[in-house]
């Protein structure tokens, strides 16, 4: 009969961690916001792409990648505790 191999408990990721998971969210609605995006909509160019365009998908990309990378860190649990 084949023995059962018990798997390793995981453990909970730390508390900083978890902090970062619910401010992601916020920062984003922030830097969406009508204020902080008025200051990119004066008509200014980067690199031929408006300002406040530039500024939209900056932002979005910025937090798609910032929550792919705090999702593996949480998953994986290799940060230090402290």
């Amino acid at each position: 009969m084949p023995r059962r191999t018990s798997r390793p408990k995981r453990r909970p990721p730390p508390r900083r961690l978890r902090d970062v998971a619910v401010l992601l969210p916020l920062l984003g609605l922030f830097a969406w916001m009508p204020p902080v995006i008025g200051l990119f909509a004066g008509g200014g160019h980067f690199f031929g792409v408006p300002a406040i365009v530039a500024w939209l998908f900056g932002v979005w990309i910025a937090l798609i990648a910032s929550a792919l990378a705090l999702s593996r860190r949480l998953d994986s649990g290799d940060e230090d505790e402290g």
